[in-house]
């Protein structure tokens, strides 16, 4: 498992299975049993947000990783690795959890 990497999982009832994006960062993951990650969905609400991500990491559908929508879950809870964002769409990913977060003071 790897920061970029999407991964398929079982959210619960509401949000049911779908497409995540690991987010917690290379150097911890392998000593830690949970990972931060975001949501992937086809329904993109322009939200500034959102990052399109078309059909990279082989997902079958055009879609966006939603920055607003993040989740710790247990590592074994990944059930599939689908593929491997770029580092260039990981870049933007993480300018935009940035905005999400309100965290850009933090930057200057």
């Amino acid at each position: 498992m790897n920061r970029g990497d999407i991964w398929q999982i079982d959210l619960g009832a509401r949000i049911g299975i779908r497409p995540v994006l690991v987010l917690t960062r290379q150097k911890v993951l392998e000593y830690l049993d949970k990972a931060t990650v975001a949501e992937v969905t086809t329904k993109g609400k322009g939200y500034p947000t959102e990052v399109f991500i078309d059909q990279k990491a082989n997902l079958v559908k055009p879609s966006f990783v939603q920055t607003d929508n993040l989740h710790t879950v247990p590592k074994a809870s990944l059930e599939k690795r689908l593929g491997t964002l770029d580092s260039e769409t990981m870049l933007e990913v993480s300018q935009k959890i940035v905005l999400a977060l309100e965290l850009e003071a933090c930057l200057q």
